[in-house]
């Protein structure tokens, strides 16, 4: 009986595999759509499980306190539910649905059809782009994981064998490759996806982030496989340096009109995430957090014993004394006109009792088609500083493009970068931190491999905030619930399922976490 279950739970998965639309024994409806609706579907849900107010919202924006919950506090405490962890499964079914556009572009017998939407070859290139964008993230949310790769036939590689594999080939348990071959594979497909863009023909029709332009899918190619690169530098030097160097000769974001961005539309239905959240489902779960509003204001985190001392292990703001202009744009002031922060809830009873806290901004929830950011030029900007020995011009550059990209007034901006202090390792990187907001995951990411920001509140301390308002101090205590962690989380849990569904390939990827499946246990490029 119990195989049977598993046989079954393992076909209702392998179902749910495939993007095409067969609408079989219906006259009215196509039995196929074209791939480049497919791509952009695929897309949309993309960034609809990356960005959503679960993934994202409880994870890493509350694990990276760009936003604390108004209303429950365990995932801010790193008590993350099941629910976000099985979300492995949606970006596995989004993986499967690039490999079947990339499918449906190379088999003989479907790609002139599928050429409607674009050239064959460009279509292929940029799934695989897509295909890098999504196994570096689960990589780097999970550590090892099962993987496909387009343009290796590496043993270990075995995951997405299942649709148009012959039945005695497909792998229904696939193999946990290890982080140091995936990210090697992740650098080898993006560039050879941007040497096989050709820009004199036609990229996928319409796409959702560069409407087709096949010259800035090379350049996003290239961007990604620079800050990838930079990213596992303390694990391979030879690897990324390598990939840093050829990414710079073949082109990478130069301005903000590079920015891989995605827009939603209007209409309820295909709005953002957040104005989903906000104004279709009437949730209002988060506010701005009170590290964060503390760091933009300029201002220090204090204890609780005399409100005036910096919180034990976090360090002094590196721009104490400059209130950062992105900050009415980042968040709103609250129904008395201040900007307050949203404390570490110790319990859904405790966030309830806080009316003080600043909501994020109205171009953020309160706009259905606001544009999450895949990868933007700051970002960029950040990572040629610290590569030059954090140089100070690229330093500029990258403060000035994020505030271009938030649309704060020239003058303001000339003003602050006037003020700023000196390009340093610190300042640099807590700057990326303050340009990543609501990028949680590549923020999440820099955390871990370099230790900044320095103005984050540290589990198992205590601190203070003060409500204008009131005139008033609250002492808080920051507890996680996991006793072990002494630092942000370094990881999240495999899903429960896989124990189940893969659990002697889980066993073994388990085997090489320093301290097992625990949030606790560092990845192979964490190397702080």
């Amino acid at each position: 009986m119990k195989n049977i279950k598993l046989l079954t739970v393992l076909g209702m998965m392998l179902l749910l595999f495939s993007c095409d639309v067969d609408y079989k024994d219906n006259p009215n409806e196509p039995t196929s759509v074209p791939t480049s609706t497919l791509f952009n579907n695929n897309m949309k849900n993309l960034v609809d499980n990356t960005r959503n107010t679960f993934f994202a919202g409880r994870f890493t924006y509350c694990t990276m306190q760009y936003w604390q919950q108004s209303e429950y506090g365990d995932e801010d405490r790193y008590l993350y539910r099941e629910s976000m962890r099985q979300n492995q499964n949606n970006l596995f079914r989004r993986a499967a649905n690039f490999k079947e556009i990339i499918d449906l572009n190379s088999n003989e017998d479907t790609k002139a059809s599928a050429a409607a939407s674009g050239s064959n070859q460009n279509q292929i290139a940029q799934c695989r782009i897509m295909l890098a964008y999504t196994f570096d993230l689960m990589a780097s949310v999970w550590g090892d994981i099962p993987y496909y790769s387009y343009g290796s036939d590496d043993a270990d590689f075995q995951a997405l064998h299942v649709a148009g594999y012959a039945e005695d080939e497909q792998i229904l348990t696939p193999k946990y490759a290890s982080q140091d071959k995936i990210y090697a594979d992740i650098l080898k497909e993006l560039s050879e996806a941007a040497d096989q863009l050709d820009t004199d023909a036609d990229g996928i029709q319409g796409d959702v982030l560069y409407g087709g332009d096949v010259a800035k899918w090379k350049l996003f190619a290239n961007s990604l496989r620079f800050k990838i690169a930079n990213k596992i530098k303390g694990a391979n030097a030879d690897l990324a340096n390598q990939h840093i160097t050829d990414a710079l000769a073949d082109g990478i974001f130069t301005s903000n009109a590079d920015n891989a961005m995605f827009a939603y539309e209007s209409s309820d239905k295909n709005a953002s995430m957040n104005y989903r959240a906000w104004h279709v489902s009437n949730r209002s779960d988060f506010a701005v957090s009170h590290s964060f509003v503390t760091l933009l204001k300029g201002e220090n985190l204090v204890d609780t014993a005399t409100h005036t001392s910096i919180v034990k292990g976090a360090n002094a703001n590196p721009f104490f004394g400059l209130t950062d202009p992105r900050l009415s744009i980042y968040a709103q002031p609250n129904p008395n006109g201040n900007f307050v922060g949203m404390f570490i809830a110790e319990s859904s009873a405790d966030a309830a009792t806080y009316t003080a806290e600043s909501l994020p901004g109205k171009a953020i929830i309160d706009e259905p088609t606001y544009a999450e950011t895949l990868l933007e030029y700051a970002e960029i900007c950040f990572i040629q500083s610290e590569l030059n020995s954090w140089d100070q011009g690229w330093y500029e550059k990258g403060i000035r493009a994020s505030m271009g990209k938030w649309g704060v007034a020239d003058a303001d901006i000339d003003t602050y970068i006037a003020a700023v202090p000196a390009a340093s390792e610190e300042n640099v990187l807590t700057q990326k931190y303050i340009a990543l907001y609501l990028q949680g995951q590549s923020s999440w990411s820099e955390y871990r491999r370099t230790g900044y920001p320095k103005t984050l509140i540290p589990p198992h301390s205590d601190y203070a905030l003060y409500i204008p308002s009131k005139d008033k101090w609250l002492n808080k205590v920051f507890n996680p619930l996991v006793d072990e962690v002494t630092d942000l989380p370094y990881r999240m849990r495999y899903p429960a399922q896989e124990q189940t569904l893969n659990g002697d390939n889980r066993k073994e990827a388990v085997s090489k976490l320093d301290n097992g499946d625990v949030i606790y246990s560092k990845l192979w490029w964490d190397k702080n």
